[in-house]
């Protein structure tokens, strides 16, 4: 086997029980229900983004809600990393969905239903399963987007921007870019959200595919491992 290949799968490995050990981390009850955020033109979040992939080669995401409308919020967001820049829009619903954005690597398209990425209110013990209908975009084949989440109770977490007491959610997103080589792309997700920023303030999220065929040279390639912080966040508004 190619050694990169084996560095990939050992990635992989580690990344798996990077999950499960943040996943048996001892958590609070949630409270009473966290309902969707009230987003208001202005709302700014700067991240900062740790690439375990090249090595910790840090980059940022900036964030900031453009227009508001009808219960719909338009977010401008900007990551810039040693290669440049690159900018898109996402638009989510006054549930939190994404009605139009970029759910990884990819060009923004819209989403119908929106994607619950996080199924608002969030709940102690709440699990939700989507399945979104789509069309290969080569192929123009029908496909699926299939979308898994558990909220786990409250998490204490500290980031660049400070220390919060996050609801905890795991999240698994199996994409629709399954190709005659390969599976399709699992995104596996931890996110610390935090109401009163109205956003995740962490996200550790590791991304793998997996060859079709057999032999020694199949495998499960690590396409991602990345941890997202909060830097720094302004509300808008004033």
């Amino acid at each position: 086997m190619h050694p990169s290949r084996v560095r990939s799968h050992s990635i992989v490995t580690a990344s798996v029980i990077v999950f499960a050990v943040i996943a048996g981390c001892a958590s609070a009850p949630v409270g009473a229900p966290v309902d969707a955020p009230r987003l208001v033109v202005g709302d700014h979040w700067q991240y900062r983004v740790t690439d375990n992939l090249r090595r910790g080669t840090v980059s940022q995401l900036d964030a900031e809600v453009i227009a508001v409308a009808g219960g719909s919020a338009r977010i401008r967001l900007d990551y810039s990393d040693t290669s440049g820049r690159t900018e898109w829009i996402d638009e989510v619903d006054g549930q939190g969905g994404l009605s139009s954005g970029a759910l990884w690597r990819e060009r923004p398209r819209p989403f119908n239903p929106p994607a619950q990425l996080l199924a608002f209110p969030l709940d102690q013990g709440k699990t939700w399963r989507q399945v979104i209908d789509t069309l290969h975009p080569d192929t123009e084949l029908r496909d699926q987007i299939l979308i898994y989440g558990k909220v786990d109770g409250r998490n204490a977490t500290t980031v660049p921007a400070g220390s919060y007491d996050a609801v905890y959610i795991y999240r698994i997103v199996q994409l629709d870019d399954e190709e005659f080589w390969r599976t399709r792309t699992t995104l596996r997700e931890a996110v610390w959200y935090a109401p009163e920023v109205k956003a995740p303030v962490r996200e550790a999220r590791a991304a793998e595919y997996t060859e079709k065929g057999s032999g020694p040279d199949m495998t499960t390639i690590s396409t991602e491992s990345t941890v997202l912080e909060l830097v720094s966040f302004r509300p808008g508004g004033k």
